[in-house]
């Protein structure tokens, strides 16, 4: 079954090659996004993909060995249609879907997509996880995949502005910051610690990890103004995080803050609204979680007006 084309179709195939991202080699950051939506979403199935004139071109996947499929009949030329996500519950009884590649020779029995979508709204390709037996996405885990499919147009907008420049503006230029914020992880226990930085660095972020308050304080005297949030635990010897809080906005007040913690009620100090407010999350939490809570604190905006990116 041929797939219907976007009305921008020209346009939109001119966009993509702008970018120069496909046949380009695997990259840690894109496989880590991936890896990241198939985790989420509890999928065994990602994949970061763009729709060339012809076929489905896979930058990054998870679960699946190809590097391309037919455009005909795939969920991302559907996909690629819409504004928002893309479910497709039942593939296989699904008159778009039920010849497809992808349905026929891997045995795919759940989609959902986001559109990556460029700054000038031209649709690229998508942000897509898949199982192969009937699934449901939460609310919530749509959501973490439009923040990954966020960083994904990021990383890539952010390529092509570095590209644009010529090689005179570069020379004049200082080097500017990684788009993405640097965030201060502060954490005593090692392997929630590691897992955190790992899920805050597959989207993306520059993280310095601590271990407990002390060397905290060292990071930011040896990055002094470059960290634009600080994730503490509350609950750590010796420096704890409202102590650590304290001892930073001595120095820098306009450092931004997110406590994590299991023991929010020994700390009656966290009921001052006008102080902490939203900027608690209470253990256990899905990295889901934490990927919204750091975007709406460094995005007030968006958090306040409801825009996506």
């Amino acid at each position: 079954m041929l797939s219907p084309l976007p009305q921008d179709e020209g346009p939109r195939l001119e966009r993509l090659h702008s970018f120069r991202i496909l046949g380009t080699a695997c990259e840690q950051v894109f496989d880590d996004i991936a890896h990241l939506a198939a985790l989420i979403c509890d999928v065994p199935v990602a994949v970061i993909a763009f729709v060339d004139e012809q076929r489905v071109w896979l930058k990054a996947k998870i679960g699946l060995e190809l590097d391309e499929i037919p455009r005909d009949g795939s969920f991302c030329a559907y996909a690629i249609l819409q504004s928002d996500v893309l479910i497709v519950p039942d593939p296989p009884s699904d008159e778009r879907f039920m010849s497809s590649f992808l349905v026929k020779e891997v045995g795919i029995q759940f989609y959902a997509g986001i559109p990556l979508i460029a700054a000038d709204a031209h649709p690229l390709g998508t942000l897509a996880v898949m199982d192969r037996v009937p699934h449901i996405l939460t609310a919530e885990q749509i959501d973490s995949l439009q923040i990954l499919d966020r960083r994904i147009m990021h990383e890539l907008e952010r390529r092509l502005t570095r590209e644009a420049q010529s090689p005179h503006q570069r020379l004049h230029l200082a080097p500017s910051r990684e788009p993405s914020a640097t965030i201060l992880l502060v954490e005593d226990t090692d392997n929630l610690r590691n897992l955190l930085q790992r899920t805050l660095e597959g989207v993306g972020f520059s993280v310095f990890a601590a271990a407990d308050g002390a060397e905290a304080l060292r990071w930011c005297q040896q990055h002094d103004g470059t960290i634009d949030l600080v994730v503490s635990d509350i609950v750590m010897p010796q420096l704890n995080g409202l102590e650590l809080e304290e001892r930073i906005h001595a120095v820098r007040p306009e450092t931004k803050f997110l406590f994590i913690t299991g023991f929010g009620d020994e700390f009656p100090e966290l009921r001052e609204p006008i102080k902490y407010g939203a900027n608690i999350l209470e253990k256990p939490f899905l990295p889901s979680e934490l990927l919204r809570k750091v975007e709406d604190i460094l995005n007030p905006g968006k958090a306040a007006t409801g825009t996506e990116g």
